[in-house]
């Protein structure tokens, strides 16, 4: 969505840097707080939310950090905080989001089955442009072997970004992990449905998105991924180059 901003680079790369060094922090941490600490970090060459760039087709710096713990055998709670930089082409003044979610995760007959709330939250913004707003989700996860993995999500919201009203998002997945013991490679594929209440506001029509990519792990941690996405919305429709299709490169790190 708007040209990269060097305050929300700086700002996202600077929390970037404490997700990185939280590997240690977690290491210290697993003495005194029960429950698992993980981060991830990465430089990427857009920022890609469902189909529609939110960077302005410019790169974006992101880094997250998670926490779970075991609540039983079968459930885990999981909470959690990510950080990019966003530009929306407008004047409203947010370089920065920062999403925070939490929820249950667990496993029932060998599906696997997260259901969580995320707050999608845009530092800096103006009041009036009403960006922040919650948002529920669910996913399902099935590998029908060592190879082969299906994904099911769901993501629903009764305000959706800017006050556009309900919205409604489900998509579909497949992974295909190489076989082939040297090279640590998954090809994924993805499409997805996305359905606003109020089509005006939000910018853009109902509209539908798919992607597909690779990951190839270079180091147990470090990975360098690429997908292509497109989306059926109209140049017209979009009023930018936001909804093209466009390829993306990112390089990432996980501790």
């Amino acid at each position: 969505m708007k040209s990269l901003r060097l305050a929300g680079a700086v700002t996202v790369g600077l929390l970037g840097a404490v997700f990185m060094n939280s590997s240690v922090g977690a290491e210290e941490a697993k003495g005194l707080i029960p429950g698992d600490f993980t981060s991830n970090f990465g430089v990427f060459s857009n920022y890609t939310f469902r189909g529609i760039s939110q960077t302005g087709d410019e790169p974006a710096i992101q880094g997250g950090i998670d926490y779970s713990i075991g609540l039983n055998k079968d459930v885990s709670l999981y909470l959690g905080v990510w950080g990019s930089n966003v530009d929306f082409s407008d004047s409203d003044d947010a370089s920065v989001e920062m999403d925070w979610y939490g929820g249950f995760s667990g496993a029932y007959k060998g599906v696997d089955v997260s259901l969580g709330v995320i707050y999608y939250s845009y530092p800096g913004a103006l009041d009036s442009a009403n960006y922040d707003f919650f948002e529920g989700n669910i996913a399902l996860g099935y590998a029908i072997n060592d190879k082969v993995s299906l994904g099911f999500g769901y993501n629903g919201t009764s305000e959706n970004f800017g006050k556009s009203g309900s919205a409604h998002y489900f998509n579909g997945s497949v992974s295909y992990a190489v076989p082939i013991s040297a090279v640590d490679l998954t090809f994924d594929a993805n499409i997805g449905h996305q359905s606003i209440e109020k089509e005006a506001v939000f910018g853009v029509p109902d509209y539908w998105d798919w992607k597909i990519g690779a990951s190839l792990a270079l180091t147990k941690n470090i990975a360098l991924n690429a997908f292509y996405t497109d989306t059926d919305i109209t140049a017209t429709e979009c009023g930018s180059e936001n909804c093209d299709a466009r390829g993306q490169l990112s390089l990432t790190a996980s501790f």
